[in-house]
């Protein structure tokens, strides 16, 4: 297996830098060789003269296509490990009218244009000024345009799946059109550009060369593409690359450096627990998978698309066996954490006054805020540490719903499971990292990033799109109004936040999973790193069906009418004023505060017991029938107290202002407390 230079994170490194500069040179190169530092043999297409830039492009489509086709049929490279770039409509509409409008102009492109410059043609020089200067241009309005920039965001987007045509087919669909191009580009030049037709030897070299692409793309049909592979990057290392390994430090990873590895969400990082499952459901580090020692060998699947792999277990013995038996394997990406879940406590969990003493005030602060950070993130969203025996069967939440639970909009594990294969039910996995599902995902399971639903609305950041753009993204997936779709991931408020737009669609039956994916994988479900193909179609919205959204002007007319109770769920310092990371501090005059977490099982991704959360919000004043208007700093974590108000408590009168504090604090004409 080979990894691309974006797979092992090697673009921003001097082997990166050299491989483009490589790459630029012999592009530049074969474009000259085409004649593409000329502007008149460029601008030729337009007028059927020469047809060059046709056949150059046809020539690297199909290169390209068919050598990456044949790559992934032996094996030797990942789809996964293909970087495939997000489709913004509105710039591609806008950018492309502009580049096309500049090529007939001028007869150049950016490429094109420095290959002309070294062929000391003055006019690519202009060319490229204008470019630069067009550059500083889009810098300056940039907040003009940035609405269409990062506007009409349809992800990554391909031919195949946007035409529904099996990429076999339509492989040999473009060959097929690419030799046609060819034939009816020399007929044309004859007939325009005054070309003489082609000898017969010639003729017959390009029948041959025709004949052969059709049968490497018709090849295609018959060879058997292989399954995701675990990520080999180098053969099994000698003994003596082990200890060179060790020797150098090569083998482990300090628990001060690991944690901020995963504090930080470093992408393609994967880390292991390797002890029992019962261990691992007492405690273990956030955001670990459990993959029991004997069970590895037989789950290196699971481990393929990770770029760096960390092992952990109590002490370092168990982990440096895992390290070890992954290394003859040929994973030159694992590492093994020093002194396991022991050393972890100690470095990064233990309070500062324990340790050495800091130097002086500016250290001590600096130690207990790196410390307090790392507690909050490995210990306060965990479970405790505790005897098995005093660990409830499972905690109280409103898991006990009756099944299947989606008059509430929420389905249990145990659901879920019981219904795997069934075709009318769609599972979205609505994590906002791609590469943790391409890691492993519940079977059948789509990907939807629960942040590629927002984008700038009205100039406000982070604002779910309208239901057109909702609708597009749907059917994209596949999804049809007589579905059942079944949302999850790691943070019940990603998952709350993507039904906040089936909501706006009117999608009759969709479901928020309980516990999300931790609470499917401590179970010991099924995992696969399989992605599903989906079935394209159309979605279409129900107009209307929006009537839960509020604006900045519904707020402002609502504001001490003495019956509507404006709740804002983010946490009690921000509400207070005490932290703020917006225009301003404070919250919206007469608000009520109870921050979304609270809300939860401390530690896990469940909501607690139906009557205790009921009890909480009538001490604020909010009851089955009171008007309420929920709200938090973007709308995210806000999408979860609706989510529970409306769907599992029940509460008939629940709006939910996305806009939220974010926008409120910017607007300096409204009041703030």
């Amino acid at each position: 297996m080979n990894g691309t230079l974006f797979s092992l994170e090697l673009l921003n490194t001097p082997a990166g830098f050299l491989a483009a500069g490589l790459i630029g040179l012999l592009f530049g190169f074969f474009l000259e060789q085409a004649g593409f530092g000329s502007s008149r043999k460029l601008t030729g297409i337009f007028y059927l003269k020469d047809m060059a830039v046709l056949k150059v492009m046809f020539t690297a489509i199909v290169v390209a296509l068919v050598g990456y086709r044949y790559l992934l049929a032996f094996g030797w490279l990942r789809a996964a490990d293909v970087y495939v770039m997000p489709t913004y409509w509105g710039a591609a509409v806008v950018g492309g009218i502009l580049f096309g409008v500049g090529f007939v102009m001028g007869g150049w492109c950016p490429g094109t244009a420095v290959v002309g410059l070294a062929s000391a043609k003055l006019d690519a020089l202009v060319f490229l000024v204008g470019a630069v200067l067009g550059g500083i241009f889009f810098n300056e309005l940039y907040n003009a345009v940035e609405p269409i920039y990062n506007g009409l965001c349809a992800g990554p987007v391909t031919l195949a799946d946007s035409l529904g045509i099996p990429i076999k087919v339509l492989t040999f669909a473009l060959c097929a059109i690419a030799v046609l191009a060819f034939a009816g580009s020399a007929a044309l030049e004859a007939r325009f550009g005054g070309e003489a037709m082609p000898d017969a030897a010639v003729r017959r070299r390009r029948r041959w060369a025709a004949g052969a692409v059709l049968v490497l793309a018709a090849t295609l049909f018959f060879v058997p593409e292989r399954g995701p592979a675990p990520q080999v990057t180098a053969p099994a290392s000698p003994p003596d690359t082990f200890l060179g390994n060790v020797a150098s430090g090569e083998d482990h990873v300090d628990p001060l450096e690991a944690a901020r590895r995963m504090m930080a969400a470093e992408q393609g990082l994967t880390v292991v627990d390797v002890r029992p499952a019962s261990d691992f459901a007492l405690f273990h580090l956030r955001g670990a998978v459990n993959i029991p020692l004997e069970q590895l060998s037989s789950r290196l699947s699971e481990l393929g698309k990770a770029r760096t792999v960390i092992l952990y277990s109590n002490g370092t013995t168990h982990a440096a066996q895992a390290w070890l038996a992954l290394r003859r394997l040929g994973f030159i990406n694992a590492l093994a954490l020093t002194d396991g879940l022991v050393g972890f406590w100690r470095d990064c969990l233990t309070p500062p006054s324990l340790g050495e003493l800091p130097l002086n005030e500016q250290s001590a602060k600096a130690l207990y805020a790196d410390y307090a950070a790392r507690r909050a993130w490995f210990v306060d969203q965990t479970p405790a540490t505790a005897p098995a025996e005093a660990k409830p069967a499972s905690p109280p939440s409103v898991a006990a719903l009756a099944e299947p639970g989606l008059e509430k909009h929420l389905v249990s594990t145990e659901w879920l499971a019981s219904v795997a294969g069934d075709p009318r039910i769609k599972i979205l996995d609505v994590r906002p990292k791609g590469t943790a599902y391409t890691a492993a995902h519940i079977p059948g399971a789509l990907y939807l990033s629960c942040e590629s639903l927002r984008s700038t609305i009205d100039g406000v950041p982070a604002m779910v799109v309208p239901a057109d753009e909702i609708g597009m993204q749907f059917g994209r997936l596949g999804i049809r109004r007589s579905d059942t779709v079944v949302l999850y991931s790691d943070n019940l408020r990603d998952a709350t936040l993507v039904s906040m737009a089936f909501a706006r669609v009117g999608q009759p039956s969709y479901a928020v999973l309980h516990g999300g994916i931790n609470k499917w994988v401590a179970e010991q479900r099924p995992m696969t790193s399989d992605i599903p193909a989906p079935a394209v179609g159309t979605y279409k919205p129900v107009k209307g069906a929006d009537t839960f959204t509020v604006t900045i002007a519904d707020v402002k007319a609502v504001l001490g009418d003495g019956k509507t109770i404006i709740l804002d769920v983010r946490p009690a310092d921000y509400f207070a004023g005490k932290k703020s990371d917006e225009a301003r501090a404070g919250h919206i005059p007469g608000a009520v505060n109870r921050e979304y977490a609270l809300d939860l099982v401390p530690g896990n991704e469940l909501w607690q017991s139906a009557d205790a959360l009921r009890s909480a919000y009538e001490d604020l004043g909010i009851t089955a029938d009171t008007p309420v208007v929920v709200h938090c700093r973007t709308g995210h974590q806000a999408s979860q107290t609706y989510f529970l108000l409306k769907h599992i408590l029940g509460f008939s009168n629940v709006r939910w202002f996305d806009a939220s504090w974010s926008a409120w604090a910017a607007r300096k004409d409204l009041p703030a407390e």
